[in-house]
């Protein structure tokens, strides 16, 4: 089931949120996101919207994506396109397009970051900046 991934990652992010929230006693207006390419963005974005509900139905969620980068054992350190990014680590996938290999780390596209949270209290807005991972 691919999308349990994503899920729990935006079950993850709202609760950081709401804690954020609760902390403030304020309301979440709008929240931005560091995310790496194989934590499926646009995926993450429906399921904050979907769960969301009622309590984050005027929050928006800005995701900003971040490449897969890697460092392949031929040399290669770059950009990569992941194959399928529901499988697990060591074997993500991603082949290097320099060589085809396999034997790769990854350098970026695992982040899963919340870069700041702007809330209203009473009327008044102000901008959190909470960094999770």
């Amino acid at each position: 089931m691919k999308a349990v991934h994503e899920i729990e990652l935006a079950m993850r992010v709202l609760n950081a949120v709401r804690r954020i929230a609760a902390d403030h006693g304020a309301r979440v207006l709008e929240v931005n996101l560091r995310v790496g390419e194989i934590n499926e963005p646009n995926s993450l974005q429906l399921w904050l919207n979907k769960l969301g509900g009622d309590e984050f139905n005027l929050t928006k969620f800005n995701i900003s994506q971040v490449p897969i980068t890697i460092k392949c054992r031929c040399g290669y350190v770059g950009n990569a396109s992941s194959i399928d990014t529901h499988i697990p680590q060591p074997e993500l996938g991603i082949p290097c397009p320099k060589c085809g290999g396999h034997e790769i780390s990854l350098t970026s596209g695992q982040e899963l970051e919340i870069v700041d949270v702007k809330l209203e209290k009473k009327g008044v807005q102000k901008r959190r900046t909470k960094k999770s991972r």
